[in-house]
């Protein structure tokens, strides 16, 4: 933190800008310490707010609209891309998408907040096929909430900062020692459940011609749970399925007929 501080009280608005959108796009960067220590510096008089504000407006804007439109055109892809990380990456969407819908637009005003949250709302916006000028308009509001939170606080706490800051700088290498310590073991265990859940993920399988033959026997039934991104009111299922909305699935399993074999398929 100390370096940050430091580097941003050298280079200015222009480095807030760089990690504000680096962290928009997915990059593991802290925005929000970014942001805290903008507002320290403004408030001590060595960084002037308004190419700060602008700067930063104009890095999470730009990269929302990028991931916007990458969602619209990619749909699921790139959330995936962006989940790959994740102990399991089918969760990691569908329970980004289940807040999304549940949540409504209004997801797009706190999402930033949510680090699980943060980088998926705009390509899910895009891949739910969200009017281009109502995400503009909302996700604008959720940056100025966002941005002007943490440089709020770092305005006001900025003797506080101050303090924090000399104290890492007091206790030098060995502060960069529990960092560094931190993170690898922070990795190592990300590492190791992912690795451990990737394992256990022992779907049972079952051919084409097995569900024909269940389907002719009435013994089964397929379910359309593609997303709103890959589904409209013209789009063909296969024959005989019925639609369930994914995000309601555990309200649609519940109606459906216990006695029979329940296949799911998406895009």
């Amino acid at each position: 933190m100390t370096d940050l501080v430091e580097k941003i009280a050298r280079h200015g608005p222009a480095l807030v800008a760089l990690v504000c959108f680096l962290e928009a796009v997915g990059f593991p960067l802290p925005a929000a310490v970014a942001l805290l220590a903008a507002g320290a510096l403004i408030a001590l008089g060595k960084m002037a707010w308004q190419p700060a504000a602008a700067g930063v407006f104009a890095a999470f804007v730009v990269a929302d609209l990028l991931l916007y439109s990458l969602g619209r055109f990619t749909g699921w892809w790139l959330l995936g891309a962006i989940c790959r990380l994740s102990a399991n990456r089918e969760s990691c969407i569908l329970n980004a998408a289940r807040t999304f819908y549940k949540r409504g637009r209004a997801v797009m005003l706190f999402a930033k907040f949510v680090p699980g949250l943060a980088a998926m709302a705009a390509p899910l916006a895009g891949s739910m096929r969200m009017p281009l000028r109502e995400f503009i308009g909302l996700d604008a509001a959720g940056i100025l909430l966002y941005a002007g939170t943490y440089v709020s606080i770092g305005y006001i706490f900025s003797d506080m900062l101050a303090v924090i800051v000399g104290a890492l700088a007091h206790l030098g290498k060995v502060a960069e020692l529990l960092l560094a310590t931190a993170v690898i073991l922070f990795v190592a265990h990300r590492i190791w459940t992912v690795r451990r859940l990737r394992e256990a993920d022992t779907a049972p399988r079952v051919t084409v011609d097995q569900v024909l033959h269940q389907l002719r026997q009435g013994d089964a039934l397929i379910a359309d749970v593609r997303s709103h991104g890959y589904y409209d009111r013209g789009s063909t299922r296969i024959k005989g399925s019925v639609r369930l909305e994914p995000n309601r699935l555990p309200e649609a399993l519940a109606e459906l007929p216990q006695d029979k074999k329940i296949y799911l398929y998406c895009t």
